[in-house]
C-alpha cells in the first residue's frame, strides 16, 4: 500500500434545513465559467476521527481520519495551509481491516505535533452527502458542492450535534488566481441563498464544539 496526496481548497457554509442549493450554471469568475451542472447520486459517509487526549491535532488545524464510503475512502491526513498558501495538504492511505491501527506513514507526518504523545479515536461523523459537480463547456470539473447533513458523536461522553452544511472545492488542478476568482462568483450565489460563512475550521473542531 502507498499513500497519494493532493491539495484542497474549499470554502465551508453553514446553512439551515430549509436551504437549497442555487442554480450555479453560468457561473463565472477568474476565467472560469461553469458550463453545466451535474447531480451525482447521495452518499453516507462514515468517519472515525483521532487526536490526542488535548485535542493536539485540532488546535494545531490538523485532522486525522478514517472514512468509510463514497469514493475516498480511506485514511485522510490534512494539514494547515503553508505560509502563503491557501490549500490544505491532504494525505490519503488506503483502508485495510476494521481494526487496523493509524499508518505510521502518517503518524511520521504529524510526530512533531504529537512530540510523542498517543492518538485516540475521539468522534464519530455520519454525514449524508449530496454533490452537484460544476463542469465547463468541454465537460472537465471545475469544482464540486457538497451539501453535508451531518451528526456527530463525541466517543468519550455520546454527546452528539447535528447541523448541515456546504463545501464548495475546487477539482484537481484548479487552483491560483482562477480558481479563487471561481470560488468568489460562487460564494456569490451560495450566500444568496442563505448561506454564511462557516464559523468553524473543520467538521473535527464543530463536532468537539472547538469553533473559533
Amino acid at each position: 500500500m502507498s499513500r497519494t496526496e493532493q491539495t484542497e481548497i474549499e470554502r465551508k457554509y453553514d446553512v439551515d434545513q430549509t436551504a437549497v442549493v442555487p442554480d450555479l450554471g453560468g457561473v463565472s469568475g477568474g476565467g472560469l465559467v461553469v458550463g453545466r451542472t451535474e447531480p451525482r447520486p447521495a452518499v453516507e459517509l462514515v468517519a472515525t476521527y483521532w487526536d490526542t487526549d488535548d485535542h493536539a491535532l485540532v488546535a494545531a488545524r490538523t485532522t486525522l481520519r478514517r472514512r468509510e464510503g463514497g469514493g475516498d475512502e480511506g485514511w485522510h491526513l490534512k494539514l494547515p495551509p503553508q505560509a502563503g498558501t491557501t490549500g490544505r495538504r491532504e494525505v490519503h492511505w488506503p483502508l485495510g481491516s476494521a481494526d487496523e491501527p493509524v499508518p505510521a506513514d502518517l503518524l511520521a507526518l504529524v510526530a512533531g505535533v504529537l512530540d510523542g504523545r498517543s492518538v485516540r479515536p475521539v468522534l464519530r461523523l455520519a454525514t449524508n452527502r449530496s454533490v452537484l459537480m460544476l463542469l465547463a463547456d468541454d465537460d472537465s470539473a471545475l469544482a464540486e458542492v457538497a451539501d453535508d447533513v451531518v451528526t456527530a458523536t463525541r466517543l468519550a461522553s455520546g454527546a452528539e450535534r447535528r447541523w448541515r452544511e456546504w463545501e464548495v472545492e475546487l477539482a484537481p488542478g484548479v487552483d491560483g488566481e482562477p480558481g479563487e476568482g471561481l470560488l468568489d462568483a460562487v460564494e456569490q450565489r451560495v450566500l444568496a441563498a442563505g448561506a454564511v460563512v462557516s464559523s468553524s475550521r473543520s467538521k473535527l473542531a464543530r463536532g468537539l464544539g472547538a469553533e473559533g
